[in-house]
């Protein structure tokens, strides 16, 4: 006796679960399909917008005009002339009361030692350099144990400034002398000696990117401390002789 047996065959790829129903089956299919091509497109929309970034990066930045008022007006530097440029970046240069107000603070924050604030001053007068000189002055400093030493000095400095001058000045560096009579002497009165010196101090201060950790937008990039001759006698006779160290 003779017995008939057929088999059913599929193809690799298309076995489905047992059991499931053709619906369901090709909605599975269908659904696998769409998630192909929303990762093609997903990767197309990724595409386009890394494009458009590196567009807006590289494009040159646009000019805001900024009256006496404080009125802003954009220009398009596309459309903005050589001379309406050259103008502008004058107009961007630090002005004169923010170059005497920032070497101020500098050499009071440097040259003005006070015993009771050395530990706040000389961090502060650091944040105001070029990082280069800043490394420099700072190994330096700790080297010499600086701020220790005006610690345990219990001395105070004061300044009477008489002069601040730019002597030079370029798109990218400014170079300004100051002149000053410094005072020293003890944080209680009649506890020591006092004495009095007048110095010249000597900046480059390079033009920088105004920031909220340089709003006037200048760095100290080099500094340095001349003595210069007394114009008057010291508060105490031979005190002048005495003299303090200086800062670096």
């Amino acid at each position: 006796m003779l017995v008939k047996v057929t088999a059913k065959t599929q193809l690799p790829g298309t076995r489905r679960p047992p059991e499931a129903p053709p619906a369901v089956w090709a909605a599975f299919v269908a659904q696998g399909q769409w998630r192909n091509w929303t990762l093609v497109g997903l990767l197309g929309l990724v595409g386009l917008q890394s494009l458009a970034i590196i567009r807006l990066v590289t494009r040159p930045p646009e000019v805001v005009l900024v009256d006496a008022g404080g009125e802003a007006t954009p220009v398009r530097r596309s459309v903005a002339t050589d001379a309406l440029l050259a103008f502008l970046a004058e107009r961007s240069r630090p002005a004169e009361a923010s170059v005497v107000r920032f070497t101020r603070d500098f050499i009071h924050h440097a040259i003005g030692v006070n015993s009771s604030t050395i530990d706040a001053a000389w961090p502060q007068a650091l944040a105001m350099m070029a990082p280069d000189l800043r490394t420099r002055l700072e190994a330096e400093a700790a080297r010499t144990r600086l701020v220790d030493t005006w610690r345990l000095a219990q001395r105070k400095t004061e300044l009477s400034f008489e002069e601040i001058v730019v002597e030079d000045r370029t798109p990218e560096l400014l170079s300004i002398r100051a002149r000053l009579q410094r005072r020293t002497g003890p944080l209680i009165a009649g506890a020591g000696p006092t004495s009095t010196d007048r110095v010249q101090v000597d900046l480059v201060a390079r033009v920088v990117p105004p920031t909220l950790a340089r709003p006037d937008g200048l760095e100290v990039a080099e500094w340095r401390v001349a003595p210069l001759p007394v114009t008057h006698s010291s508060s105490k006779p031979g005190d002048a002789d005495k003299g303090v160290p200086d800062a670096p």
